[in-house]
């Protein structure tokens, strides 16, 4: 029987720290010989060269987004023009971007190292509506953008992002028993599904705590902030509202009554979407 050979991943942490970005944005190469970039980062000085001492002068095939947001894939066109490379994405993030390429749906797969493996995409949205996690099979690594993240957790970002599509995600990347997770932020995880479910339980967790505020009287964004989170910096604040106007959308979806509420349609850009 063929050995597998070891995981063909190296990355790097770009220098975006930040409170929504952790240590930074991660950075991928996938394969040896060929190789597939997943998330080449913002357009920061720098992150060219950064990227060109990932790849080592090996070819690209390919340059994967997970989502449309700035620290992702701010650098993408630049990125595809001065490595050859096509950028292959969803069709809502290409369209975001103002990229043209090769948009992906779920279950479209992309060779690495010609064929010796491969990577499937999966539609994950939640975070964003536009979110893709990648497979690397065999293996069973998974690429998870900002569904899942290396420490703390991620936000569902209101309006673009959705509890009830979160939800739905991180069941969808649980059914497919993953290995080791390579999130867009923090460190790799490699007991996948314990993180998968811990992240599931937290979104409900999270859900029953907006209900039970707004069925105490809550009646603001802001009061719910307070009574959910407590204190926050300013700009964990703002991520903070824009999941509880998800999770406050998601209980009118499923039918509770909710009354009118203060702030639930003030919605202003977080840093990392622009």
């Amino acid at each position: 029987m063929n050995e597998v050979p070891p995981l063909p991943v190296a990355w790097f942490v770009t220098p975006n720290p930040g409170p929504l970005t952790l240590d930074g944005t991660c950075c991928y190469a996938v394969g040896q010989r060929r190789l597939i970039l997943i998330d080449p980062g913002p357009a920061l000085p720098g992150q060219i060269e950064r990227l060109e001492e990932l790849v080592a002068g090996r070819p690209v095939e390919a340059i994967c987004l997970t989502h449309a947001h700035a620290d992702h894939s701010a650098i993408a066109e630049l990125a595809s023009r001065h490595f050859g490379a096509p950028v292959a994405a969803s069709a809502e993030t290409l369209s975001r971007r103002g990229l043209s390429g090769r948009a992906l749906a779920g279950g479209e797969l992309l060779k690495v190292d010609g064929g010796e493996r491969e990577l499937g995409a999966i539609q994950t949205p939640g975070h964003s509506a536009d979110h893709l996690a990648y497979l690397l099979l065999p293996g069973r690594a998974v690429f998870t953008g900002d569904l899942v993240l290396g420490s703390g957790s991620s936000a569902v970002l209101h309006p673009d992002g959705e509890v009830a599509a979160c939800l739905g995600s991180l069941s969808r990347v649980l059914s497919l028993r993953p290995g080791r997770l390579y999130p867009g932020h923090g460190s790799p995880v490699d007991e996948g599904e314990a993180l998968l479910r811990h992240y599931r339980h937290h979104r409900l967790e999270r859900h029953a705590q907006v209900v039970d505020a707004v069925r105490a009287g809550a009646r603001g964004v802001d009061e719910l902030r307070g009574v959910v989170y407590g204190p926050l910096t300013d700009e964990l604040a703002r991520a903070a509202d824009a999941s509880i106007r998800a999770h406050v959308v998601y209980m009118r979806e499923q039918g509770h009554h909710v009354p009118a509420m203060a702030g639930l349609d003030d919605v202003s850009p977080l840093p990392e979407e622009s």
